[in-house]
Order: C-alpha cells, then sequence, then structure tokens
C-alpha cells in the first residue's frame, strides 16, 4: 500500500503541473515532452543496473500492446479535459482501480479479502467524491456533458494500461517491464501528436521556461510509475492500484494551497472515506 501511496504523490503532482503547464505549452508537446524525460529516466536506469531485456522477447506483443492503450489513454483523457468541466471528468478518472483491480483477480487469481475489497470500494467511491464540486455538477443543465464518452474511456484504457504494466513488472522486474511500457508509449504518443499537433499547431515560440515545467511533470510522473511498477512486483497489483488511485486528493490540496480554492461539503466527506478506505487496506 505504500508503494501504492507514493504513486498517488508522484501523479498527483504530475496532473497538478500537467495542467498548468498544458495552458502555456498546450497538451500534446506537455505529454509528449513530461513521457519522453520518463522513458530517457528509465533507459539510464537500465543502464546503470545492467538488466537484460532479453526477458521481453516472449512479452513483446504485450509491451506494444501497452503502448498502444496507454497511449490512447492519455489522448482520451486530455481532449475529454478540453471539451468538459474538470468538475465532471476528473473524478472519473478514480475509476480506472476498479478496472485495475477486477483484472488482477480473474486474471492474476489474485484473492483480495473482505476487508480489502470494502476498503478499495471505500476508497474509490472517496476519490470520486473527494474530487468533485457537486455544486458545479449540480448547476449544470441535465444534458450529457461533453466529455463524459472520453473520460469514461480514458478510465478504462488507463485501468487495463496500468495493469498490463504491472504484469510486466511482475515478469520481466520493474525497471525492464516499466521501460519497455514507456519506450512504447512514447512511440505511440509520436504518432498521436502528428496526428493531434498539426491541427493544433501555433507559431507562437516555446519558451524555456514551460519546457521546463513539462520536464518537471515528466520526472513527477516518473516517481509515480517507478513506485507502482516496483510495488506491483512485490505485492498484490488489486492493492497497489487502489491506493494508487488517490491522486485526484493531492490536485485537488495543491488547489487549495496554491490557487486559493476553497472545498465544498462532499469533499470533506469523501477525504473522510478516503481515510477509511485505506485504513481498512490497511488491516486487510
Amino acid at each position: 500500500m505504500i508503494y501504492g501511496l507514493a504513486a498517488a504523490l508522484g501523479w498527483g503532482l504530475a496532473d497538478f503541473g500537467g495542467a498548468v503547464v498544458s495552458r502555456r505549452l498546450g497538451s500534446v508537446r506537455t505529454v509528449l515532452v513530461s513521457q519522453a524525460c520518463t522513458a530517457v529516466a528509465m533507459s539510464g536506469f537500465l543502464l546503470a543496473g545492467r538488466h537484460r531485456v532479453g526477458v521481453l522477447a516472449p512479452l513483446l506483443g504485450w509491451v506494444v500492446v501497452n503502448g498502444a492503450v496507454g497511449a490512447a489513454a492519455y489522448a482520451s483523457h486530455y481532449r475529454a479535459l478540453q471539451l468538459g468541466p474538470v468538475a465532471v471528468v476528473s473524478p472519473i478518472g478514480a475509476v480506472y482501480a476498479l478496472v485495475g483491480l477486477v483484472l488482477a483477480v480473474v486474471l492474476l487469481g489474485e484473492r483480495p479479502g473482505t476487508l480489502a475489497i470494502a476498503g478499495a470500494l471505500v476508497t474509490v467511491f472517496g476519490v470520486m467524491l473527494a474530487s468533485a464540486d457537486l455544486r458545479r455538477v449540480l448547476e449544470g443543465t441535465h444534458e450529457r456533458a461533453p466529455g463524459l464518452p472520453l473520460a469514461v474511456l480514458s478510465a478504462f484504457l488507463f485501468g487495463v494500461a496500468g495493469f498490463i504494466l504491472a504484469w510486466l513488472s511482475k515478469e520481466a522486474g520493474w525497471v525492464v517491464g516499466l521501460w519497455s511500457s514507456r519506450v512504447a508509449q512514447v512511440v505511440a504518443l509520436g504518432a498521436v501528436g502528428l496526428v493531434l499537433g498539426r491541427r493544433s499547431a501555433s507559431s507562437e515560440p516555446v519558451r524555456a521556461s514551460a519546457l521546463a515545467g513539462a520536464v518537471a511533470v515528466g520526472l513527477a510522473d516518473l516517481l509515480g510509475v517507478v513506485t507502482y511498477s516496483a510495488g506491483a512486483e512485490r505485492g498484490f497489483v488489486s492493492i497497489v492500484v487502489v491506493a494508487s488511485s488517490v491522486f485526484p486528493l493531492i490536485a485537488v490540496a495543491l488547489s487549495v494551497l496554491l490557487l486559493g480554492e476553497r472545498p465544498v461539503a462532499n469533499q470533506y466527506v469523501g477525504v473522510g472515506l478516503v481515510v477509511v478506505g485505506l485504513m481498512l487496506l490497511g488491516f486487510a
């Protein structure tokens, strides 16, 4: 669970930083630069540790699938944020944990106890409640939010990609598994960037400060994926996935501290549920 919480910290920082940087650099460039940084860093880990990549030979097909699914998840997630309100899109992202939990039980044969399952459900529901401003949601019309279908799609894809990454970490070791996943994902994102970049191309010069911000986002994401993969190699994927799903709370906390946003009542209730859910997971 500690690995999962550390991953949540990294991904929460990356999400908050990415939201700020993408306004200056653009979402496509931000994702490409940040993910390329993680791929370069993992290449350094790989060379420094002299890890064998030959173990990937029978897993190569899954590496390609993971890269494609991960790239599609990022593309649909950022498109959803562009189309729809954050108050609706962001909480849906926590659902990825339920996808990963189900896949771990069905495909890996993990059997978390009743206490762990209860903790997982309470935690995910708490994250969704704590990261949403229900006042803004209720003030909207009864029509479907523009970015809602893509938000649901991205949550599902992140769940699948996260599970495959965890499985690769178990089969090949977390360093080799994560390195292969990041490289494949950067290649796939590059292809997506070629398509989306032409549509959103801007003549404005790219500032060094914006690029530095994207690199910082990549480093935060690196903290998340490293601890997630290491935790998945050493323990139950189902527990690590659920613990990592609290990452939206980090972005909410930073918004309160740095942007002066004020939480509403349902967000306090959600935080309380997250604490209860994590305690249940800890005792499981």
